[in-house]
C-alpha cells in the first residue's frame, strides 16, 4: 500500500480550509501507485536532512546526507537530480507564509538556517511526484488529476526561473529520467513528405551536457542554452529557446522539428507541421507545463561549424560598467548584423561574444570599438577560435553558468534594434544594471536570422531584438517578507523605464518578471488568442495550469500561494485573499 506520509500539506497551514489533498481516499493514492508501476513517491524539501522538526514532527538529522547536501546546494549536477529540489529556492517555499526549507546560500553549513528553533515545513516543494517511465504513467496523472482535483505541475530539471514546476499539495510529473537519445542522419517528421535532414531525437530529460557531447561526437552543431542541465525538450525549447548563437542561428523553436506528448486528454499525439499543426504552432513557444506533457522531441542539427570569440574582462566598477555597457550599446546593431552573439555579466566584470559567421581577420577587425572601450577602462579583450560550438561552450559557458540554490528572482525585457539609439532608454538599462543584485545582459535576438516561418508562438519582438536585458535580485534563508517585497519592487522601479522607452517590445516567457504587466500580450503579443483556443482544444478542464501561462485562472487560485505577497501587481491580490482566509 501506497503510505500517504501525516502533516505534510503544510504550505497554508491554518490560513486556508482543509486542503483537497486530505479528502482523497487512501485508495485512491494506491490505485495511482498500481497504475503506474510503483512510480508513486513522496518529496520532502532537499534540504530536510539537516533539520530535527520537518513538516511539524520531530526527526533525528541525517548528518552524512546532510553534510553532502551543503557541499552540492549550489552544483547544478548534484542539486537539480532531486525530484524535490528547484534551481532558484523560493520556488520550495511558501512565500505567502514563510513555510520552508533552506540553507544559507553564502555559507550551507551555517547552523542558523536549520538549527532550531529554524524548521523545515514542506513549501511548495510537491508533496507527491511521479517518476515518468513513459506515457502511460502520464495518462494515469491526468486521469488522477481529474477524479481528484489534485493539481498537476511538470517538472524536468527544476531550472524554471517562474516557479511553474512547483505548486504547493500538487502531483509532480518528474519526466526526468526519460533520456532516449539518437543521432538520426535523415529525419522526416511523421506524416510529412520531406526531404529528411540530419537530427537528435531525444527523451524530455535529455540534457544539453549529453546533446553538446553527441554533437561533438558527430560533427553537427545542436543550438542550445546555457546550462549543462536544462531539460532541451521542456520549457527551454517551449518557452522560445535561446541560444549565444541565436543572432544568426535562430532560437530552439526555430529547429525542433517534432514533438511527442501526452495532452491532458489522455491523448499521446504527435505534433508537427503535417499532424496536429496547431499543437505544434502552441508548442513552438506558447510555454511548458501549459498544452500537454512533451515525451520526446527532434531538432534539426547542422554541421559543425567554428566559432570566432572575443572574450572581455574588466574591473566592474561602476563606473566601468557604465562606460562599456555605453560602448556595447552604440555598436550592438552592427555587430548582430555582422553576427556576433553572446553574453554580457556586468557585476562578474566578463563578457563573452561569439560569431559563427566571420573568419578570425574579420572578427578581430569587426570588434575594433570594443577594443578601444576597455582601453579606455584598463579593460582587455582576447581573441580566439573555437572548432566547434561544443568547443565554445565547455571553454566559455560551463565554467560561469548562472547560480543555483538560492532565492533569485528577475525583471527582463527584449530591447529592439530601432531603439539602441535611444540614450534615455540606454541610460535606463545601464541604471538598472547598478541597482540589482544580478544584471545580465544576453545578445541572443535572432535577429540576423532569416530562416524562421512565421509559424511559432514566440512574440514578435523576438525577431526585431537583439538584447534580452535582465536584472535580478537576490535574498536569503532568513530575508523578511518585508525585505523580499523590497527588492521586488526594486525590479519593478529599474524595469519600468526601459518598458516604458520600448513600446511594442516585449519580454521572455522563460524569465521575465512573475508579475510582468500585461502578459499576454508581453510574451506572446497577437499569439495569444490563437494559443487560448488551443489551450481551450486540448485541455477544456483546465488539467494543467500555472502562473501567467495561457488559459492562466489568475492568482487567486490555491495552488499559487507559493507566490510573493508583493504590494505590485498581482502580489497584492494574493495578500488580499490570505489575509481574507485568517
Amino acid at each position: 500500500m501506497f503510505k500517504v506520509p501525516p502533516r505534510i500539506f503544510l504550505c497554508f497551514s491554518t490560513l486556508l480550509l482543509v486542503s483537497v489533498n486530505a479528502q482523497i481516499q487512501q485508495s485512491d493514492w494506491d490505485h495511482l501507485n498500481s497504475t503506474v508501476g510503483g512510480r508513486l513517491h513522496t518529496a520532502i524539501p532537499y534540504a530536510q536532512s539537516c533539520f530535527s522538526i520537518v513538516n511539524g514532527g520531530p526527526r533525528t538529522p541525517n548528518l552524512q546526507e546532510c553534510a553532502a547536501r551543503q557541499a552540492g546546494n549550489g552544483v547544478t549536477a548534484f542539486r537539480l537530480g532531486f525530484p524535490e529540489a528547484y534551481g532558484m529556492t523560493q520556488w520550495e517555499t511558501c512565500q505567502t507564509n514563510d513555510a520552508e526549507c533552506l540553507l544559507d546560500h553564502t555559507n550551507p553549513t551555517n547552523p542558523a538556517a536549520f538549527a532550531p528553533p529554524r524548521v523545515c515545513s514542506q513549501g511548495s516543494v510537491p508533496p507527491f511526484y511521479i517518476n515518468i517511465s513513459g506515457p502511460a504513467d502520464i495518462v494515469a496523472a491526468f486521469a488522477f488529476s481529474e477524479k481528484t482535483g489534485v493539481p498537476l505541475v511538470v517538472k524536468n530539471s527544476g531550472h524554471d526561473f517562474k516557479g511553474r514546476s512547483s505548486a504547493p499539495d500538487s502531483l509532480a510529473l518528474w519526466t526526468h529520467n526519460l533520456r532516449n537519445l539518437s543521432f538520426v542522419p535523415s529525419f522526416v517528421p511523421e506524416g510529412c513528405s520531406v526531404p529528411g535532414v540530419t537530427a537528435f531525437t531525444m527523451g524530455a530529460g535529455q540534457q544539453f551536457d549529453e546533446l553538446y557531447a553527441l554533437a561533438e561526437k558527430n560533427n553537427v552543431t545542436f543550438l542550445g542554452g546555457a546550462s549543462t542541465t536544462v531539460g532541451a525538450s521542456g520549457g527551454w525549447v517551449q518557452g522560445g529557446g535561446h541560444s549565444a548563437l541565436s543572432t544568426t542561428m535562430g532560437l530552439g523553436v526555430d529547429r525542433v522539428l517534432q514533438f511527442k506528448v501526452v495532452t491532458p486528454d489522455g491523448q499521446l499525439r504527435t505534433a508537427n507541421k503535417c499532424t496536429n499543426p496547431d499543437l505544434f504552432f502552441a508548442l513552438r513557444g506558447g510555454g511548458g507545463g501549459t498544452f500537454g506533457v512533451v515525451t520526446e522531441s527532434s531538432h534539426l542539427v547542422t554541421p559543425q561549424i567554428q566559432i570566432q570569440t572575443a572574450n572581455v574582462v574588466f574591473t566592474p566598477t561602476q563606473a566601468n560598467i557604465r562606460t562599456l555597457l555605453k560602448a556595447l550599446a552604440a555598436n550592438s546593431v552592427r555587430w548582430a548584423a555582422e553576427g556576433w552573439g553572446g553574453y554580457i555579466t556586468p557585476n562578474d566584470g566578463a563578457v563573452i561574444y561569439a560569431n559563427p559567421v566571420l573568419n578570425a581577420a574579420a572578427a578581430v577587425k569587426s570588434m575594433a570599438p570594443l577594443v578601444a572601450a576597455l582601453k579606455s577602462i584598463n579593460g582587455n579583450v582576447t581573441f580566439g577560435t573555437s572548432p566547434s560550438y561544443t568547443a565554445f561552450f565547455r571553454e566559455f559557458v560551463e565554467t560561469a553558468m548562472d547560480p543555483v540554490g538560492l532565492p533569485f528572482t528577475m525583471a527582463t525585457r527584449l530591447i529592439p534594434a530601432t531603439s539602441f539609439n535611444n540614450t534615455q532608454l540606454i541610460d535606463a538599462i545601464v541604471d538598472s544594471s547598478l541597482n540589482c543584485s544580478f544584471p545580465q545582459i544576453l545578445s541572443v535576438g535572432p535577429i540576423s536570422f532569416k530562416g524562421f516561418d512565421n509559424d511559432t508562438a514566440v512574440t514578435p519582438a523576438w525577431r526585431n531584438s537583439i538584447w534580452h536585458v535582465i536584472a535580478a535580485n537576490i535574498w536569503n534563508y532568513n530575508s523578511t517578507v518585508q525585505e523580499r517585497v523590497s527588492l521586488y519592487q526594486g525590479l519593478e522601479k529599474v524595469m519600468d523605464p526601459i518598458r516604458a522607452l520600448t513600446p511594442g517590445s516585449g519580454a521572455y516567457v522563460n524569465e521575465a518578471d512573475i508579475y510582468e504587466p500585461d502578459f499576454e500580450n508581453s510574451f506572446w503579443g497577437p499569439n495569444y488568442p490563437k494559443l487560448l483556443a488551443i489551450k481551450q482544444k486540448y485541455d477544456p478542464r483546465g488539467l494543467l495550469d500555472c502562473w501567467q501561462c495561457v488559459g492562466w485562472k489568475g492568482p487567486q487560485d490555491p495552488r499559487m500561494f507559493g507566490y510573493e505577497p508583493t504590494a505590485v501587481g498581482y502580489g497584492s491580490r494574493v495578500r488580499a485573499l490570505l489575509v481574507s482566509q485568517q
